[in-house]
């Protein structure tokens, strides 16, 4: 038995660990996405979203995509524009999205613990300008060191440090949250989609005038050009930590919903298929039930000893057999009530039958002359009647069939 416990767990394990390579995949590998630990990364952000009371996920499949909330968007230096364009498109009526452009370019080493990095020189503006190139045209620039620690001005959480070597964008159709350290770009920016975003436009308001282009419906779309400002080393400085809630809560204002961060632009997402799936909800509870079945089988399989025993028949033959089985049918399917009105007439019709009332009599007749022939238990006819047919609970049903067919036996026989 212990063997058997043993290797069945080991094939469930198998099963799940076959479907669900991917998602078990660590997210310590030093890249810049939400389940990262190295400098470039936003598990610190994460982190401090869920201390604060916010829910946050990690999404791993397109389907994370769909989720209402914001979804924070972390592509690599490299990732298409086409993909993003279709995200942001497919997100436009679900909720707010914010993009965060790469800034370092990062490299590992074997003196280095898993999942940190060395930060080399950031890019250039050239890999966020292409990325975005069909959702929006921007001009990304990377200033000098000689910007770092500057005061900056935010429409959200007042004011923010520079951080060291600022990255800046700026477009038509760009509006800015925090303005570069020369006020020309900024370093976190939204789209002017001709969505009303009041909480996000207080220092760059929207240029958009004619009402036609106005859709309330819309969910913002924030662009970080400079990711200091939310990664775990941006996370070190409490001002600029302060900052990244004020931000997170300003984008999410127009949802209540948990914070994603997507993975899947990052490498560690999975394709679902039909292991994946056993192991999902909501087919995880058949899952379950066949290895509960399994287990049940087994268990009955080690205890059986000898020949089975064969079943009795579930409806025996026999009239009682037919009126048991109907009766219990009906208190099962708790229907009872519906069978008071028939029987109750039907020993009206006896009784009446018994001492000779004719057919052509009306009900009050019947009543009254059955009422003549006594009492049971000092109830007449008429009130055990009617009893029986305004009951609805089980034993009040029951009582009242019993009393009305005792007084037909004791007045009638």
């Amino acid at each position: 038995m212990i063997m058997f416990a043993v290797g069945f767990s080991a094939f469930i394990v198998l099963l799940y660990g076959l479907g669900a390579a991917d998602p078990l995949a660590s997210g310590e590998n030093g890249e810049a996405h939400g389940a990262s630990n190295s400098v470039v990364g936003y598990k610190a952000l994460a982190n401090l979203l869920e201390r604060t009371g916010v829910p946050v996920q990690y999404s791993r499949s397109e389907a994370g995509m769909d989720k209402g909330g914001l979804l924070i968007l972390t592509p690599g230096p490299f990732t298409p524009a086409e993909e993003i364009d279709a995200v942001v498109q497919q997100r436009a009526y679900v909720g707010p999205t914010m993009i965060i452009l790469p800034k370092w370019q990062t490299g590992t080493s074997a003196d280095l613990r898993k999942g940190w990095v060395h930060l080399g020189e950031p890019w250039s503006g050239d890999p966020g300008t292409e990325m975005l190139k069909d959702l929006v045209e921007v001009d990304i620039t990377v200033g000098d060191k000689s910007l770092a620690g500057r005061n900056l001005v935010s429409a959200v959480g007042g004011r923010v440090r520079a951080p060291e070597t600022p990255v800046t964008i700026k477009g038509n159709d760009v509006r800015s949250i925090v303005y570069g350290p020369d006020a020309k770009g900024a370093l976190i920016a939204y789209i002017d989609d001709g969505g009303v975003y009041a909480q996000l436009d207080s220092l760059d308001e929207s240029q958009i005038t004619d009402e036609e282009e106005f859709d309330e419906s819309f969910y913002p779309v924030v662009i970080v050009a400079d990711a200091d400002l939310l990664n775990n080393g941006g996370m070190a400085d409490k001002p600029t930590a302060r900052h990244a809630l004020a931000l997170i809560g300003a984008v999410s204002s127009a949802s209540n919903e948990e914070v994603t961060f997507d993975l899947t632009f990052n490498g560690l997402g999975s394709a679902e298929n039909l292991l994946t799936l056993a192991f999902a909800p909501p087919f995880l509870s058949a899952t379950i039930c066949l290895i509960t079945a399994a287990l049940a089988a087994a268990w009955m399989a080690f205890n059986r000893f000898g020949p089975p025993v064969l079943e009795k028949r579930s409806i025996i033959f026999g009239k009682s057999a037919l009126v048991n089985n109907s009766a219990a049918f009906i208190s099962r399917m708790e229907r009872g009530y519906l069978v008071t009105d028939p029987y109750a007439e039907m020993i009206r019709t006896q009784a009446a039958e018994a001492v000779g009332i004719g057919p052509q009599a009306s009900e009050q007749e019947i009543h009254h002359r059955l009422d003549a022939l006594g009492e049971s238990d000092g109830n007449r006819f008429s009130a055990l009647f009617h009893q029986l047919v305004r009951a609805r609970k089980p034993q009040e049903i029951a009582d009242g069939a019993a009393a009305l067919h005792a007084w037909k036996k004791e007045t009638i026989g």
